[in-house]
């Protein structure tokens, strides 16, 4: 039953071509699928270890998280289920160790669900309830499902990830740095924080093989990357 939703609802996300609307219903995913009524979704980045807030929604409605970023190995619960790449319960005893701003005010229990593709965690969702939930395997079996399929849809344009292949969220940052555009006005442009741009560009600047921006920018024209 929950693998047929879950498929059902990962063709509903890749049908559509808006990034923003894919991450909003994957979140309703986690809500109409696994009956949470509190989810939050994060970016994560393997390089500096740091989570970076998306959205939540709620019963209030859809929230930014933009303004939240952290290192996740001050969050041991949570990078225990990253490193792990497995849906971790969080219970009473452990959400203590999660900063209060990241909880909510929830101070019973989460579950976190790691986000992958191929070998790299892109991101994580943070998930309660208003009421108790029973945590069994077949839930967290279910959720792991779930991210992985999430991880696949999201993973290949928006990752930095160790692949020689340049993403397309790398291309576009190379190419507008072609154009002379600053860290602050991609990051304006292209609708994420300076602290990501910076994370993709040397993440091709990496995959490049070379030492800096101007190299990276001067061999992606000579490969025919960026015009």
């Amino acid at each position: 039953m929950l693998e047929t939703a879950i498929k059902k609802q990962i063709q509903s996300i890749s049908s559509i071509s808006s990034h923003y609307e894919k991450q909003i219903l994957a979140v309703r995913g986690f809500m109409d699928i696994f009956n949470f009524s509190r989810v939050s979704l994060y970016f994560y980045s393997t390089l500096s270890k740091v989570g970076e807030g998306i959205l939540c929604i709620d019963q209030q409605g859809v929230s930014s998280l933009q303004e939240w970023r952290d290192d996740v190995r001050n969050m041991p619960p949570i990078y225990s289920a990253i490193k792990e790449r497995t849906p971790k319960h969080i219970d009473s005893q452990s959400i203590h160790q999660i900063p209060g701003k990241f909880t909510n005010g929830v101070t019973t229990e989460l579950i976190v669900v790691p986000i992958s593709y191929s070998s790299h965690v892109v991101g994580y969702a943070c998930m309660g309830s208003t009421d108790s939930f029973t945590v069994k395997d077949n839930l967290l079996e279910s959720l792991a499902m779930y991210g992985q399929h999430l991880g696949q849809i999201f993973g290949e344009d928006d990752y930095p990830g160790y692949s020689k292949k340049i993403s397309k969220r790398e291309i576009d940052v190379l190419q507008r740095m072609s154009w002379g555009e600053s860290t602050k006005i991609m990051a304006v442009s292209l609708g994420i924080s300076e602290f990501t741009v910076q994370d993709y560009v040397q993440s091709a600047i990496r995959k490049l093989e070379v030492l800096n921006r101007v190299q990276g920018v001067a061999e992606a024209l000579r490969r025919g990357i960026i015009q």
